[in-house]
C-alpha cells in the first residue's frame, strides 16, 4: 500500500510558536492532526488542521466552540482508557502515513510525555516512523537501525537509552564514543551524551527498542 501523507500531530504540552510555525512553512503536503489543548496552538499559529480529536477537557472554550462542533471532529470521553493522543495516532494509522511528528509532546506533565513517547514504539510497531519535538530535543525508538548525520542533526549531543528491558547487540559506529554488540539495559546511562565525530553516525540494535534523542542545551 502506498504511503504518502506526511501527519504533524499538535498535542497539549508545551509548543512553541516559532517552531510549529517553521515546522508547517518547511514541509510540505502535511496532514494536520489537532488533538485537544494542541488546538489553542494550532489556532495561534494560523494553520488549519484537517482532523480534529479529542474530550475538549483542557481547551478553552472559544477553541471548543469552534473546532469541536466542526464538521469531521472526533469527540471522545472523558472518561477513558486511553489519552486523547492515543486516540489520536490510532486514527491517523488508518490514513496509512509515511511519518508523524509529534509537537506539544513534552512540558511539564512528565506522566503525558513519557506516554507519548511511548506512542513512538506504538507506530514503529505499526510500521510507521513517528518522532517527539520540541525547542531542544528530537525523540525517536528503533528497533533496528538508523543514521545520524551531521548537516541534519538536530543538536549537538546523542543519547541512546534503552526503552524495553534489555537492547542487544548496539553497535554505534562515527561518534566520540564507538560501541560494538554492546548489551543495554534500561538502568544503564552509559549511551548519554555522545557526540558525532564523523559526518555521518550509525546506530544499529539486534533486538528490544532504543531510545534516539538529539539534543541541545
Amino acid at each position: 500500500m502506498n504511503r504518502n501523507k506526511n501527519v504533524l500531530l499538535v498535542t497539549g504540552g508545551s509548543v512553541d510558536m516559532k517552531l510549529l510555525r517553521d515546522y508547517y512553512d518547511s514541509n510540505n503536503d502535511l496532514y494536520v492532526v489537532g488533538v485537544d489543548k494542541g488546538l489553542e496552538s494550532l489556532d495561534k499559529a494560523l494553520i488549519m488542521p484537517d482532523l480534529v480529536i479529542g474530550d475538549f477537557d483542557s481547551a478553552c472554550d472559544s477553541i471548543r466552540t469552534i473546532y469541536a462542533s466542526s464538521a469531521g471532529a472526533i469527540v471522545l470521553n472523558t472518561e477513558k482508557d486511553y489519552s486523547d493522543t492515543h486516540a489520536a495516532i490510532v486514527e491517523v494509522l488508518k490514513l496509512n502515513p509515511e511519518h508523524i511528528t509529534i509537537i506539544g509532546g513534552t512540558g511539564t506533565r512528565i506522566d503525558h510525555m513519557l506516554g507519548t513517547i511511548g506512542l513512538l514504539k506504538f507506530c514503529l510497531k505499526n510500521g510507521v516512523k513517528a518522532e517527539v519535538i520540541d525547542n531542544n530535543n528530537r525523540i525517536r525508538i528503533i528497533d533496528k537501525e538508523i543514521t545520524i548525520t551531521k548537516k541534519s542533526q538536530y543538536g549537538k549531543y546523542v543519547s541512546c537509552v534503552a526503552f524495553s528491558d534489555i537492547v542487544e547487540g548496539l553497535t554505534i559506529k562515527g561518534f566520540k564514543y564507538d560501541v560494538f554488540d554492546m548489551t543495554l539495559t534500561n538502568d544503564d546511562t552509559i549511551g548519554v551524551s555522545n557526540e558525532l565525530r564523523e559526518e555521518e553516525g550509525l546506530i544499529s540494535i539486534k533486538k528490544g527498542y532504543l531510545l534516539v534523542f538529539e539534543t541541545k542545551d
